[in-house]
């Protein structure tokens, strides 16, 4: 909801020019929207007893135990099912996709399908030479396919920038699970998973993902087999991948989207420049979110109202490198759907609050989001990751820090909320 003029000085003073930016407020020239927003909001959280009396809650134990339950269930197996029935086993999620939702809130056959991912007979492996990063296109028994992305990093790794280095596994696997936990299930199905690289990759390699494989020495000068590269924009031989000691490396299994649905990219908005001495006119114009409306046509609330939901998504798992969105192309009303996820919980201690510049600029949200996301500010993020992901095969997936950061990030989140409704009509703010 930005009706303010961030070019406007109106202080003509030479020491002190103020300028006019959300929120009701004024700022000095050289303060940054990024400056303003971390004040306002680090100011709300730490002096505003009412908003902090909210978070102090506990009396929803029994709702929480219900609520992490019907998680919890929903990963539990169907014994029923087995290998000889994996044609049907796929198709199971082939006829959950619909326009909003790539899972639905009710899934029990979800621990069937993830507990088939992890175990299948790879019949083919081969390179995906789509995007900047290594994955692999798997062929699984049943003739289903997925996306293997490897382990990268270890769970301490910390990157140097909020959009640098390699994709995190772990992030994708948890990002997939995050998506059901906020109620936007737009994220393809993921799991964990630790492949042989001998017997279920390479035997079974193309001749092009054959011809990336190497021999390698570790720093120790020990002789490492078995090494891999793929082929994407930046994938070369002095940086390929190899297995550990027994052989294995664990990763992330994405289940591909059923073929008769065609992805179409669409330019995020709020995209990054990439470049240290350029900064990109979102981070500076307080208008910027009137020119967003009027580029996605001002009848069109509902995109706009997914970018703000996607914004809350990324800044909980710290993503700052969501350039472009997708959407099912020539379906109607399709929400923008969360792929990709692999630049997530990079450092645990940096909240990047650029991310969340969509909410924070247009000030509007659904009314079920937000009150989703105060019922789990009083649950815990952390609590219902821990208790949904203890018996993954790839456990811890995350740091301890990494956890209790999603709850930081939320009460930020809901600050936010909560600033916009102090300053703008809730009309205005919270959407149907």
């Amino acid at each position: 909801m930005v009706t303010f003029n961030d070019s406007k000085q109106i202080n003509h003073s030479k020491k002190s020019p103020l300028v006019l930016v959300n929120f009701n407020e004024v700022r000095p020239n050289n303060a940054t929207l990024k400056l303003l927003f971390e004040r306002k909001i680090r100011f709300k959280i730490e002096n505003d007893l009412q908003f902090k009396q909210i978070f102090e809650q506990t009396d929803l134990d029994i709702e929480a135990d219900e609520f992490i339950l019907k998680l919890k269930s929903d990963l539990i197996p169907n014994p029923s099912f087995s290998f000889v029935n994996l044609t049907r086993i796929w198709n199971i999620p082939k006829k959950w996709v619909r326009a909003r939702e790539i899972t639905p809130s009710n899934a029990p056959e979800l621990g069937t399908i993830l507990n088939s991912l992890q175990s299948t007979r790879i019949v083919k492996s081969d390179v995906s030479r789509k995007g900047t990063q290594l994955k692999l296109l798997l062929t699984l028994q049943g003739g289903q396919y997925a996306l293997f992305k490897p382990m990268r990093y270890d769970r301490q790794y910390v990157p140097d920038g909020i959009y640098a280095g390699a994709d995190r596994h772990n992030g994708e696997i948890v990002a997939f699970h995050l998506s059901r936990i906020l109620n936007m299930r737009k994220v393809p199905i993921v799991a964990s998973r630790n492949l042989n690289v001998l017997t279920e990759i390479k035997q079974v390699a193309s001749e092009s993902l054959s011809a990336t494989f190497i021999n390698q020495t570790n720093q120790n000068g020990s002789f490492i087999s078995n090494c891999f590269y793929g082929e994407c924009y930046y994938c070369n031989e002095y940086d390929s991948v190899c297995p550990d000691a027994a052989g294995h490396i664990e990763g992330a299994m994405i289940l591909m989207l059923p073929l008769h649905y065609k992805l179409q990219r669409i330019r995020n908005p709020w995209q990054r420049t990439y470049r240290d001495n350029m900064k990109p006119r979102w981070e500076n114009d307080s208008h910027y979110c009137l020119y967003v409306r009027k580029s996605i046509g001002t009848n069109n609330q509902e995109r706009l109202l997914d970018m703000v939901e996607t914004s809350i998504f990324d800044f909980i798992i710290q993503n700052a490198d969501r350039h472009h969105y997708e959407v099912f192309k020539d379906v109607s009303n399709s929400a923008l759907l969360l792929i990709d996820n692999g630049k997530s919980f990079g450092n645990a201690s940096h909240d990047e609050i650029t991310i969340l510049f969509p909410l924070l600029q247009c000030c509007v949200i659904r009314n079920s989001t937000y009150q989703h996301l105060k019922k789990l500010s009083l649950i815990k993020i952390s609590r219902i990751i821990n208790e949904l992901l203890v018996n993954d095969p790839l456990w811890p997936l995350l740091t301890d820090d990494h956890i209790v950061a999603m709850d930081r990030r939320l009460v930020m989140i809901l600050a936010a909320i909560e600033i916009c409704l102090e300053t703008f009509n809730k009309n205005n703010v919270l959407k149907a």
